[in-house]
C-alpha cells in the first residue's frame, strides 16, 4: 500500500492487540470494522512499519482505509498519527471508531468534539492527532455498580449482548458505509 490522499477517508477501530481481547467490550471497534471489511470483501494486510493492520477499499465518494492499530488501547494516538503522515491524509478525516458505555448496547453516535468523554484510548488519539471525528458504540452501562470499570470493558460480551450487537450490526455498518460514500468528516 502506497501514500494516499488528503480527501482519503480513514476509519481506525480502536481496541487492544491478543486472542485474549478480541471479543472484549473494549475491542468492539476493530470487531465493527472486521465485519465491515468482510462484508465489502476487504484484506486485511499487516503493516510491521505502522503497527496496525490496513484493508483499503473505494466507494463511489472516493477512496477509505481502514485500519486496527496493533498497540494498546490507551497508547494508540502514535499508531493513529503514522498512519494519518505515511498516507497524507488530513486529520480530519480520520473517524475513530471505539467503545462508549454511556450509549446503550448495538447504538452509534457520530461527534465532531473535542476530547475524550473519559476514555483513555481516545484521549491518547486525541492529544496526538487533534480533532477527529468519533463514531461511538454504544457497549451499556456497567450491570453490577461495584464492578470495577476496568474489568468490565475488557470482559467480554454475554451470549445475549452479541445477539443484540449481531441485530445491531447493520445499522452500525450502513453508519460507516455512509461515511465512506459521503466523504462527511470534520472536513
Amino acid at each position: 500500500m502506497g501514500t494516499g490522499q488528503k480527501d482519503c477517508v480513514l476509519l481506525v477501530g480502536l481496541g487492544n492487540p491478543g486472542a485474549v481481547h478480541v471479543h472484549s467490550r473494549h475491542n468492539v471497534g476493530q470487531f465493527v470494522l472486521d465485519v465491515l471489511a468482510r462484508h465489502l470483501n476487504l484484506k486485511w494486510v499487516n503493516n510491521r512499519r505502522l503497527n496496525a493492520d490496513l484493508a483499503r477499499g473505494h466507494c463511489d465518494g472516493g477512496d477509505f482505509l481502514l485500519a486496527r492499530p496493533l498497540a494498546f488501547m490507551n497508547a494508540s494516538g502514535y499508531p493513529v498519527l503514522r498512519i494519518v503522515h505515511y498516507f497524507h491524509i488530513a486529520a480530519e478525516n480520520a473517524v475513530i471508531v471505539y467503545d462508549d458505555l454511556n450509549l446503550p448496547l448495538g447504538s452509534y453516535k457520530v461527534t465532531h468534539r473535542v476530547g475524550s468523554g473519559g476514555h483513555l484510548g481516545m484521549a491518547d488519539v486525541s492529544e496526538k492527532l487533534g480533532e477527529c471525528t468519533r463514531f461511538r458504540i454504544g457497549i451499556g452501562p456497567k450491570r453490577d455498580p461495584e464492578m470495577d470499570l476496568k474489568d468490565y470493558v475488557l470482559d467480554r460480551f454475554s451470549d445475549e449482548e452479541q445477539a443484540a450487537l449481531f441485530y445491531a450490526m447493520p445499522t452500525i455498518l450502513e453508519g460507516l458505509q455512509e461515511i465512506c460514500l459521503s466523504g462527511k468528516t470534520l472536513a
